[in-house]
């Protein structure tokens, strides 16, 4: 007994230095330092809850049980309700006479996979940090997509201008967050600058919005129906579309399908930019703002013609130019 109680205490203490090293490790990749060491424990004891259900999930994944695996990314020292918190998608929509349904015509062809990526279309995964405003991040990103298509024009453009300049118009601060819609009738009416012209703070601040330094302005901008069959017609023929989704479960995501654990209302904005299917998977290729370092260098697979997983078809739209 005494040398069982031995080898288990061996063990623990292999596990508790694996810990400690992952722990280090993840501090300098990420640069991340606390206020205190009570702080830094609390972290740490929220870290190693996250390694654990990492190690579960991917045995399972190991196993073929799951189509996705999880990882050590910047969010692995948050709670679930901590990470929760930070997304910024608002919950409802206020009535919008501009809003009006894109009508698909019923022999419209739609290719089997697209990748709007590899179209050049997708400009670089830029990072919201820990402001609430992906909305800006999915208006910006579809109407980058949209300018590279039909303009030839690659130009990243500023979230910031939207998170300073858009309160008017039903958009919030980095905790109230907002919708790519209300984004879009603001640029309608406004314009929209260039990145390097209006560049991202993590933080609301003044609205500084130059006129003379607007390099693109839209007539508005179209909606989808609820289905994903209406998203793949308008990603396989249109281009990136923004959308909502409920993205709870995908804090420790690292690559893969995403096939579940969707609960709640919609909570983020991101852009599909692509679908297709692997080993007989079919899923859609979606562009976050958390950083190239999340996921598959910052984009995400989900899985598609699933019964609407994690609402990704229920709160989708487009700019128009």
């Amino acid at each position: 007994m005494k040398l069982f109680a031995f080898f288990a205490a061996v063990l623990l203490a292999v596990d508790a230095s694996t810990d400690k090293d992952q722990w280090v490790a993840f501090k300098q990749t990420h640069g991340k330092t606390y206020k205190s060491l009570l702080e830094e424990r609390t972290r740490f004891g929220i870290f190693q809850n996250n390694l654990r259900t990492i190690e579960e999930h991917n045995a399972k994944y190991e196993r073929g049980e799951e189509t996705y695996y999880l990882g050590v990314n910047h969010f692995a020292d948050m709670t679930q309700e901590e990470f929760s918190h930070m997304l910024g998608l608002q919950n409802g929509e206020r009535p919008n006479l501009n809003a009006t349904l894109h009508v698909f015509p019923e022999n419209l062809e739609v290719p089997e996979s697209i990748d709007w990526v590899e179209k050049g279309a997708v400009l670089d995964v830029k990072n919201q940090g820990t402001c609430q405003s992906c909305w800006a991040f999915s208006a910006t990103g579809s109407l980058e997509g949209q300018n590279a298509i039909i303009n030839k024009v690659k130009i990243p453009l500023s979230e910031q201008q939207l998170l300073d300049c858009s309160t008017s118009y039903g958009n919030g601060d980095c905790i109230d967050g907002g919708l790519m819609t209300n984004a879009f009738d603001y640029i309608k009416d406004y314009g929209i600058e260039a990145e390097s012209s209006y560049p991202y703070k993590d933080e609301q601040s003044t609205c500084q919005f130059n006129d003379e330094k607007s390099v693109l302005r839209i007539k508005g901008y179209k909606k989808l129906r609820s289905y994903e069959s209406e998203l793949k017609n308008a990603v396989g023929t249109i281009g990136p579309i923004s959308v909502g989704i409920q993205s709870n479960s995908l804090q420790l995501y690292a690559g893969g399908i995403f096939n579940g654990g969707c609960i709640g209302p919609l909570n983020h904005a991101v852009l599909a930019v692509g679908y297709g299917a692997e080993d007989g998977k079919k899923f859609w290729k979606v562009k976050n703002s958390w950083g190239s370092k999340w996921g598959e260098s910052g984009f995400f697979r989900i899985v598609r013609d699933a019964f609407n997983m994690c609402g990704i078809a229920s709160s989708t739209s487009y700019p128009l130019l």
